[in-house]
């Protein structure tokens, strides 16, 4: 196999965990549940170790935070936080943020009863209706697995779909 088609395979095999995901958030028949069947469709399909919620707190958000503290599988893996310290991490809004180098100041990010040996963080929000509400955070212990440089096109449309599911649930 050459190497361009070793990177064809790869971002084909890529593309395809993205899309596994994506079907499993259209069957959720609740906001735990799209939230459950995205971690554990992150961790599975990709190999990520670390995987949590970070969620603001305003009202339009109240409904999931609320399932989400309901959720025995997600009730560890979430922090909430002021919207204004969540906005200065997200300059851009919705585009993901890939970072290798001064993590401390993401820690904020952490849930507070579970601390993470990230070295590399992939940090990809999300909204309400029109509201950036939070973000789904992946970690791993290797610099190398997030850097800033790196495409992030399958998790802007995962976030996407995420979002326009969530505001499903919501409104259901």
């Amino acid at each position: 196999m050459s190497k361009k088609e070793n990177v064809e395979h790869i971002n084909t095999k890529i593309a395809s965990g993205f899309e596994k995901i994506e079907k499993k958030l259209a069957e959720a028949k609740n906001i735990a549940e799209l939230f459950e069947f995205l971690c554990q469709g992150i961790e599975t399909e990709f190999k990520v170790p670390f995987v949590w919620l970070t969620l603001t707190n305003v009202a339009a958000v109240a409904p999931v935070i609320e399932a989400v503290k309901s959720s025995e599988v997600l009730n560890q893996r979430l922090n909430v936080i002021k919207p204004e310290i969540f906005n200065d991490f997200f300059p851009a809004g919705l585009k993901p943020v890939l970072i290798n180098k001064n993590l401390k100041q993401y820690y904020k990010l952490f849930p507070a009863s579970r601390k993470y040996f990230a070295k590399s963080l992939a940090l990809v929000p999300f909204k309400v209706n029109h509201i950036i509400a939070g973000s789904w955070n992946n970690g791993d212990a290797s610099p190398e697995r997030y850097a800033p440089d790196m495409e992030t096109t399958l998790l802007q449309n995962l976030s996407q779909a995420l979002s326009i599911r969530l505001k499903e649930l919501i409104t259901a």
